[in-house]
């Protein structure tokens, strides 16, 4: 069974797939294991169970968000508590957009030379394609007439 690019571009969006041992969440977020485990232990981060695998902590990606969000305000100075805080606010923006952005996607379609993201019909006449310029700063929209 294929894919089209809808199905192809919303499992790019499933980071679900990721997971991490507390090693390599350690190495890539500067959070010592000690420190995971302890943050775990106050209900702050949380492994997943790996079914007839070992004790072994694993984390997912959106864990290795949360967790990088939380070292980086740490490291500005926040307290545990108000990086905990501002990091739930970011996460429920950030879970909003991820649930969201794979279900505007349809597709990529070449218009006059340029690769476009396919945003879908806005009505039953008007296709939206969606695109960035050159130096990639400034996103760029096209509405079509279907005939």
């Amino acid at each position: 069974m294929g894919y089209d690019q809808a199905d192809i571009i919303k499992s790019a969006f499933n980071s679900d797939k990721f997971q991490f041992r507390i090693g390599e969440m350690a190495a890539m977020t500067g959070v010592s294991t000690r420190q995971l485990r302890y943050w775990e232990s106050k209900g702050i981060v949380s492994s997943i169970e790996r079914a007839g695998e070992q004790d072994a902590r694993v984390y997912t990606f959106s864990t290795f968000v949360r967790v990088s969000s939380i070292k980086a305000l740490l490291d500005e100075g926040y307290t545990l508590k108000a990086a905990v805080a501002k990091t739930n606010e970011r996460v429920a923006m950030w879970s909003l957009i991820h649930n969201f952005v794979p279900h505007l996607i349809n597709g990529i379609a070449e218009i006059d030379g340029k690769q476009m993201l396919d945003m879908g019909m806005l009505d039953a006449t008007t296709h939206l394609y969606a695109y960035r310029n050159d130096a990639g700063q400034v996103l760029y929209h096209q509405v079509k007439e279907e005939a």
